[in-house]
Parts: C-alpha cells; structure tokens; sequence
C-alpha cells in the first residue's frame, strides 16, 4: 500500500488547507504515518484504524502484559543511541478517548543505545493522552535523534518547551519560545534537528515558523509564506515549502525556489555541501478509495538548492521487491541519502494469534547510481506505536 493514499483519504476529511495550516498538513503527514505502521506491518489494510488502536493478544488470547523495559535515562553518560520508540503500552486504544494511559511510565518514549542499554525518558512527552475527536490525527508527540545518535530534541512538558539534549554530557537546551501542551496537541508539530544537534527546526500550526539555535537561543523566523523541512549543519541552509507545495532553499536570509517539484514535502536532509536536496519521485497515486492501487516511487532526485536546477537523476538500482520508500532522512555518504520502508512481519500474517513485530528498515540510496542496500532494521514487538531513526 502506498502510504500516501491513507493520508489524501483522510486529508480529504478536512476543511480545504489554508496559507496557515501548510504546518499542520507537514505534521499531520509525519503523525499519519507514524500511525500507518501498525496497519501495514499487519497488512489489515481493510481494518486500518481499528488494527492501529488493537489490543495485543498472546497465543491464547488476552491482554499482553507489557513490562516497563529499562530505568529512566540517567543525567549524563549515555551513549550514542540507535533508536527510540514506544508502544501504547499494550492496550486498547480508541481515537479521542486515551486518558487511561495518562501518566503511565509504560507509555514513555524508550531509547535503545547502540550496545542495546534501553532507558524510559519520562522528560520527553511521548503520546497525547488528551484526545478529543478533532485532534485524534495528532497521536505522539515528536522526538528526533541526530544522524551520530549523540543528541535528541523532544517536547518537555514540564517545561512547556522543546528541549535539545547531549547524551552523553548531559546538557539540555530549551528553546526561548514557550508552547503549552494544549496548542501544541491542537495543531501538531514537526521538529528537525540539523545533523550537528546545535539547530532545531519547528513547524506546527500555532507554533514559531523559525529554527533556533539552542546553544546560544537566537532565533532566525522564516521568511512569510515559508516553513521548516529540513534544518542543515551550522543553521545555514534551511529546505522549506509553501502552501501552494513549492520547495525552496533559505540561505543568507534569502529563499531559492526550486523548479517546479510536487514531492508532497517529503524530501531528504540538506548534503553537507549546504544546497544539494534529494527527493523520491516516479510513482503514481491511485485512487485514494482503492487501497494498494498505486506504484511507489522508483526514482531518486538531486537539486542544486541555490539555482533550483536538477543536478541528477537516476532509477533506483538494486531494490527488493515490494520496495515501497516511504520516509527519507539524512545523508548517510558523500552520495547515499538514507530513506525507510515499512517492516513486514511475515509471521504475524501467517499466525494472527501472535503480537506482531513492528518497525521500519533502512536502506541508503546511491543519488549517482540508483543502486539501493540495506542498512538497518529498527523494531519492537506491539500493535501499534512509533520507531525513531537517527537522522529521520
């Protein structure tokens, strides 16, 4: 199933997109498939938000009791980290009623070290347990890690801010700008952390269009009509869109549209030159009423971010059948951007008695060749939830 289909279907349930709600249309879409993972890992495509919110069960039935995995995250010394995830504790989910998880530690985010410690990070919020019926879109509050796993942003709830923090020294930075929990459930937001860790992109509807740089709090706000994609080394060059689903590069205060491109704002970080962007195109939306009637992508693409021209262009190379990218995230090589499909359980297809594993795979795809490898698979056991990558 192409992921973009459940995204136009329930997009097509909303009011018309304003200049205003471009934000809340990027959040939405990250929130959406963050969602989507429990449906296509199960392949209930018929069942889609009723396989999101079920209840695991174990071979004979029942709730599975699922265990808290690993102490708080200690003040400093912790190591570089692999992923991050968290998984509705095991229990029923119904979209606008998820007050029976408030407050419940199984509900925190998680972090898994590259040596496989896992710690609770009870500081960061994880999901919305205030749903109401208009905001159900919005389940999980955001969390990034950057590309080395040594720094992660997320929500602090406490204090009614976004926080950057280094791992392994302990420093935290919050961002100046105060959001409080209500607007922020209300209209989403997406968070990019450039791949240094020091600038932190925001975009949500009610929230500062601007990136900060949380070392020193200078904020740099986007031009009118622009906002935050993607955030690159330094704060220097800012991949942005606009409402009429244009792409464009900030650099020195100055936006650089690019040629006309429709990649629905899902392209890959900023290389480390600054100006080059990569994005996915070559496949083809079906009827958004007939799940599974379309064909992914297959073709990967650079600009040139300073003159909006195509640098290169090439089919992918290589990919495993059924390769359906759905997600890009940093460069992983001088020329490999780095993107993630969804990760099927083949067993819970065959055996729906037992809780499926979860996740998504990493690939790296070569922007000069087209040829695509496996990099890693990022999993964890529940029937529903999110699975953060570093540099995604």
């Amino acid at each position: 199933m192409d992921t973009r289909h459940l995204f136009d279907t329930l997009a097509g349930q909303e009011p018309p997109l304003t200049t205003v709600d471009v934000g809340r249309a990027v959040a939405d879409g990250r929130a959406t498939r963050r969602r989507r993972r429990t449906a296509l890992t199960a392949g209930a495509l018929s069942v889609l938000l009723i396989a999101w919110l079920g209840v695991a069960q174990a071979r004979g039935g029942g709730d599975v009791a699922v265990s808290v995995r690993g102490d708080a995250l200690p003040a400093s010394g912790v190591g570089p980290l692999r992923h991050a995830y968290y998984d509705w504790c095991g229990k029923k989910w119904t979209p606008g009623k998820g007050g029976p998880f408030a407050d419940k530690e199984c509900v925190q985010w998680r972090v898994v070290t590259r040596t496989g410690q896992t710690f609770r990070m009870p500081e960061a919020l994880s999901v919305y347990t205030d749903q109401t019926e208009a905001n159900y879109m919005n389940t999980a509050a955001p969390l990034v890690i950057t590309p080395d796993g040594r720094r992660v942003a997320y929500y602090s709830e406490k204090d009614q801010r976004f926080a950057v923090r280094d791992l392994a020294g302990g420093q935290i930075w919050l961002t100046p700008q105060k959001v409080d929990r209500k607007t922020m459930v209300k209209g989403g937001v997406m968070l990019k952390l450039s791949p240094d860790g020091r600038h932190l992109g925001l975009n949500g509807v009610g929230l500062p269009n601007a990136v900060v740089d949380v070392e020193t709090g200078r904020v740099t706000e986007m031009p009118e009509g622009w906002q935050v994609l993607e955030v690159g080394d330094g704060g220097g060059g800012v991949v942005v869109g606009d409402q009429r689903l244009r792409l464009g590069l900030l650099s020195g205060g100055e936006v650089h549209p690019f040629s006309a491109v429709n990649t629905r704002f899902d392209v890959g970080g900023l290389a480390p030159d600054g100006r080059t962007v990569a994005y996915l195109t070559g496949g083809e939306d079906g009827d958004p009423g007939k799940l599974g009637k379309s064909r992914p992508d297959d073709t990967i693409v650079t600009i040139d971010g300073m003159t909006g021209k195509i640098m290169t262009k090439v089919t992918f190379r290589g990919a495993p059948k059924d390769f359906r990218p759905w997600s890009m995230g940093s460069w992983v090589s001088p020329t490999e951007v780095a993107v993630s499909d969804v990760l099927h359980d083949r067993a819970w297809m065959k055996d729906r008695s037992i809780t499926p594993t979860m996740g998504e795979v990493t690939y790296a795809i070569d922007v000069n060749t087209g040829r695509v490898r496996k990099l890693a698979v990022y999993s964890f056991r529940g029937w529903s939830g999110d699975v953060v990558m570093p540099g995604f």
